[in-house]
């Protein structure tokens, strides 16, 4: 994830004072937007904080979701889930954008329906905690070749946990129960096992499989397996992993790599995530 342009489609007004810091899981960055509008869209979770106030602030979630007026305040947080389009039409401000590769976040903000909660039910005022770790992600963007992966991904899940308890407050609002025909899910199953390998592998590229919008993959996919796109890759990579850890003369950079981890620091806190054990634990255990 070195470049956002690369993952995720934003444009939005001109910006000032910019700063950016890309790290393998996360991406943050520090500005000033002008007035204006704004449109995004991407395989990531984008979390926003505006550092200065809006005195006119209009947004929509989804494709045909409601567009909602609001006074932003200082310090509120916006959650963009994974898939979803954004639209924001807005004076300008001082933010804080931060880029969560899912799979960092899936065990947090899988435990919140996102799926059917409204624009408004995202956006929420920030607490102490959650502010401070934004803010510590925000300080990368100074130094951001000094910036170290493993911090950036810690601060990133922490942010992500805290990003849950504050949604998990919000009222929801039911959503239309999607379903995906048995036959593409079954292509879709067979996409996901062949890619498993590939580091790149993305919502939209699966979605693409079962020609679906990824926020409407995604909660298709999930009412029919149970667990949402990204928890599901990652499921099946350390399952993999299993099987390759049965062999003693393969490293365990090299299964990192066969299963699609961005490195074996990586592979490491995802297994042991799933298993409760590091990957040379359980190897001893075969």
């Amino acid at each position: 994830m070195s470049h956002l342009q690369d993952v995720f489609a934003i444009s939005r007004p001109p910006l000032s004072h910019y700063a950016i810091a890309s790290q393998p899981a996360v991406i943050v960055e520090a500005y000033h937007s002008s007035a204006g509008q704004m449109n995004s869209r991407g395989p990531l979770h984008r979390i926003s904080i505006n550092r200065t106030a809006h005195s006119r602030y209009a947004f929509r979630l989804g494709e045909s979701g409601r567009t909602h007026t609001v006074a932003r305040r200082r310090d509120m947080l916006c959650l963009q889930p994974a898939g979803m389009p954004l639209f924001v039409d807005g004076d300008a401000a001082d933010y804080i954008s931060i880029f969560l590769a899912p799979e960092i976040s899936a065990g947090a903000l899988e435990s919140v329906p996102l799926d059917e909660m409204d624009g408004l039910s995202l956006l929420v005022p920030t607490d102490r905690v959650t502010l401070h770790l934004a803010l510590a992600l925000a300080a990368m963007t100074r130094q951001p070749q000094a910036s170290d992966p493993l911090v950036a991904e810690q601060l990133g899940t922490a942010l992500a946990i805290c990003i849950a308890r504050l949604l998990a407050r919000q009222p929801g609002k039911a959503a239309e129960r999607l379903t995906i025909a048995p036959r593409r899910l079954r292509r879709v199953l067979d996409f996901i096992e062949a890619s498993l390998g590939e580091r790149t592998l993305s919502l939209a590229e699966i979605a693409a499989v079962a020609h679906l919008s990824p926020f409407h993959f995604s909660r298709a996919f999930k009412s029919a397996t149970g667990a949402a796109p990204h928890r599901f890759v990652l499921e099946r990579r350390v399952d993999r992993a299993k099987a390759l850890l049965a062999d003693p003369d393969i490293s365990l950079a090299e299964i990192a790599a066969a299963v699609g981890f961005a490195n074996q620091a990586h592979f490491s806190t995802m297994f042991r995530r799933f298993t409760s054990m590091s990957p040379r634990q359980y190897r001893q255990t075969q």
